[in-house]
């Protein structure tokens, strides 16, 4: 059973691939990981299938086709990768409450019709193999997620051991781009400056916080200049934080140096996303 996409959605896939094919071919660039994530989310979004009560199901297979080139460029890193996307999608189907099956299977294949910097993905609703039926992911205990990865059978492409989240909110097991359960985040907050005046203070509590214009953002930009998701700070192993443009059109502008893809933040410093200014305070 295939999911039905909203015309609105169809239209800006068909908008952005006028845009986005002939750049691609023109000026091929290197494709970015949190790219990836961020079309793997929208995969997520588009293709939920409404079920009783108002449920949604999630698809829990993505096969991500990518060019040679590309494809190649990220096979070192494939391992790391899945399991960091993995734990991204458990945590946009927890706070979007919908229903997944099983831990998301994330597969990559290299294509040769595509062009360096063209991403295709298609997603399916994969069985959980056990009739055991749908599971929702904002009610799974610690118990349940380890019932749920046991029932995965062993050696299934995309799915690496310890790559589930923690109930308490923090992914669990060995990804490296994440802290560990244990590790609290030091002090930090934002001070941002609205375009009307005025101020508000964003304390950083948790390990990753996204930017943009849609409201499932955890900071709104209301500016019509800033994409739907815009950038993400994330908390990193090594106890920096780092801001990521998430394929933005605009960019950030961080300490008056424009169109940065990513930068480690430090105590003071500034950035700019469309009308609105950031202060970046960290004790």
């Amino acid at each position: 059973m295939n999911a039905r996409q909203n015309p609105l959605t169809k239209f800006e896939e068909f908008v952005q691939g006028l845009i986005e094919g002939p750049f691609a071919r023109l000026f091929p660039s290197r494709l970015e990981p949190v790219e990836l994530m961020h079309k793997l989310e929208r995969a997520m979004n588009d293709n939920t299938l409404l079920q009783g009560e108002g449920r949604r199901l999630a698809p829990n297979t993505y096969d991500i086709y990518l060019s040679i080139k590309d494809h190649q460029g990220l096979s070192s890193t494939q391992s790391m990768l899945i399991r960091d996307w993995q734990n991204d999608l458990v945590e946009v189907a927890r706070h979007r409450h919908y229903t997944l099956r099983t831990v998301p299977v994330i597969r990559l294949h290299a294509d040769s019709s595509l062009h360096p910097g063209s991403v295709r993905i298609e997603t399916s609703m994969g069985s959980d193999g056990q009739g055991a039926g749908d599971m929702h992911t904002q009610a799974l205990s610690a118990e349940q997620l380890a019932q749920l990865q046991a029932q995965l059978p062993k050696g299934q492409p995309g799915i690496v051991s310890g790559a589930l989240p923690d109930p308490r909110g923090a992914p669990r097991g060995s990804n490296p781009n994440l802290p560990p359960v244990s590790t609290p985040i030091p002090p930090a907050r934002l001070i941002i400056r609205m375009p009307q005046g005025g101020h508000q203070n964003y304390p950083v509590e948790k390990a990753i916080i996204n930017i943009g214009r849609q409201l499932s953002n955890d900071i709104i930009v209301e500016d019509k200049r800033v994409s739907r998701y815009h950038a993400q700070i994330k908390y990193q192993v090594d106890g920096q934080f780092v801001i990521y443009d998430l394929g933005s059109t605009n960019g950030i502008t961080i300490n008056n140096t424009p169109h940065m893809r990513q930068h480690v933040l430090r105590n003071g410093d500034k950035f700019t996303i469309g009308s609105y200014d950031f202060h970046f305070e960290r004790r």
